[in-house]
This record gives C-alpha cells, structure tokens and sequence, in this order.
C-alpha cells in the first residue's frame, strides 16, 4: 500500500522548496506523489508541508492557512528582488525615521491591502513566471492582488534593521511587505531574513529537519492527513 500522509518540515535558508521535495522523494519508494503547500523563497527558512500520495488534494486546504513570519527588514536600501538575493542599492537617509513612525506606518499595514508581487516571483505573466521574465530583462507589470494582513508586530527597531512578527492570510509576500513599509517611511526596505514560524495547526516547534528524514527512519515522522483538517471538516465515521 502506498504512502498517504503529511511531513511537516523545516526547510534550511540556502536551497529551494523544491529541493527539500526531491530529498524527501529519495527517502520513499519510487513513483509516489508529492506536493508542497507554500512555497518558501531560497534566502527563507521555515515551515515546509508536504503531502504525501493521496495527500496531494489537501495541498490547496493547508494553503489557506493562516501563516507566521518572522522578518528582519533592512531599511535605507532597496533590492532588485525585494530581498537579500538582489542587487541591493543603498539609499542616503539625513534622519532615520523615529520610533513612532514606524509604529504608525506597521501598523497601516493591518487589514485587507492592495499588494504588487515581487518583480522575482512566481506569479505568471502571459504563462511564464515573473522570475524567469525579471531574469531575462524583460520588465513586467504585475497587477495588484488583494491580501489579507492579520497583525504585524515590531518586535524590535535599532535602525536599519526592523525586525517585525507576522500573521497573515494566503498569497501574502513578505518581500512585497517590507518592501512597501520601507517605501512608505520613504527610506526603501528589503527582507534580509525571513522565516516561516507556522502554517495553521502545523508549527516549527514540531517540524522535522532534512537531516533526520532517511529511508530508514522516514516512517516516523509521518503524519495524519487529518491533522491538515479543520475540526469542522472532520466526521468521524464507525466501521459500519
């Protein structure tokens, strides 16, 4: 019987969402199904679902999650990327905004907003990813996606770093985030760190790291698919 179930991983910075997927595609017998359930940009860390087999349908389900961030901003600079990845333009800034002022410009930020996607994205344009156009020199203009912002928190500020905890909805970018506070307390934002604390129920406190998923020791560290249900969703069934 094929496997059916979920990994709740801990993707390292440095590689892709899709790297953790064939590492753990090495740890299963071949041909068996697998999806992630949010991507992570390769500079992120964090909480990675992947769904096994059958699990794949619920891949749009944990999408819809609300999720956790952790990001530390860099501001007084701008990045072609909108992260630590970009060609990164410093900008001159007379007198770093005040406490306050940030506070006031975070918060602004809390609701249903208006975001443009990062330039270097997956967002398809004309059936080809932003990424690959940005990467090609060729300029797009992304539209505008309305997303929804639960709370962002500052959890601390020693200009030019901003280090900033936040919950949101679905097809938020943290990048794009930054990106726009930083524009707004006109001194430009980039995300030099960023990571991913949480999706729903699954959390980082719980996650397993690559190193410990091997052939032989994989099978622990499944779990139930229903764990990506809502409790609401659930209905709990007798033999007969």
């Amino acid at each position: 019987m094929g496997v059916f179930a979920l990994l709740n991983i801990w993707k390292p910075p440095g590689i892709s969402s899709f790297d953790c997927i064939r590492h753990v595609r090495r740890c299963l017998a071949r041909r068996t199904r697998l999806g992630h359930a949010g991507t992570l940009d390769p500079l992120a860390e964090g909480v990675l679902v992947v769904c096994l087999g059958p699990a794949t349908r619920l891949v749009e389900v944990i999408q819809s999650y609300e999720k956790e961030y952790v990001a530390l901003a860099r501001l007084g600079a701008v990045s072609t990327t909108d992260d630590a990845e970009g060609e990164i333009t410093h900008r001159p800034v007379e007198s770093p905004p005040a406490d306050g002022a940030v506070e006031e410009v975070v918060a602004g930020f809390v609701g249903c907003i208006e975001q443009i996607p990062p330039a270097h994205s997956a967002v398809k344009v004309h059936g080809r990813r932003a990424y690959a156009l940005a990467r090609s020199g060729r300029t797009t203009s992304l539209p505008a996606r309305r997303v929804t912002v639960h709370a962002v928190e500052v959890l601390c500020y020693d200009y030019p770093h901003l280090r900033l905890r936040i919950r949101c909805g679905s097809g938020t970018y943290i990048r794009s985030l930054v990106r726009d506070i930083g524009q707004r307390l006109g001194v430009g934002g980039y995300v030099e760190r960023l990571v991913r604390d949480r999706i729903g129920p699954f959390r980082g406190s719980t996650s397993v790291s690559l190193e410990q998923l091997r052939p032989e020791t994989i099978r622990r560290w499944l779990l139930s698919p229903v764990e990506a249900l809502p409790r609401e969703a659930r209905l709990p069934v007798t033999e007969d």
